[in-house]
């Protein structure tokens, strides 16, 4: 079985106010709920939340924090 891969980058998990940074194509999340934000692995949490507020993905991106982890 061949394993399914996504983009290296920054995924937002809005409703969970998680963020994860994918620095490989196989580490990218594959469940539902996940938005690839930027495919730059390197911008910070600020950066995180610009563009979640830009995007409309949260209400308070303050709320947002790092995951080590996309199965929370």
């Amino acid at each position: 079985m061949q394993q399914t891969t996504g983009k290296t980058g920054i995924y937002l998990h809005p409703e969970k106010r998680k963020a994860f940074r994918a620095s490989t194509p196989f580490a990218a999340p594959t469940d539902p709920g996940w938005v690839l934000l930027s495919e730059d692995t390197m911008i910070g949490m600020v950066d995180v939340r610009r563009l979640a507020q830009e995007r409309g993905l949260v209400d308070d991106p303050s709320t947002i924090e790092w995951t080590g982890r996309t199965d929370i």
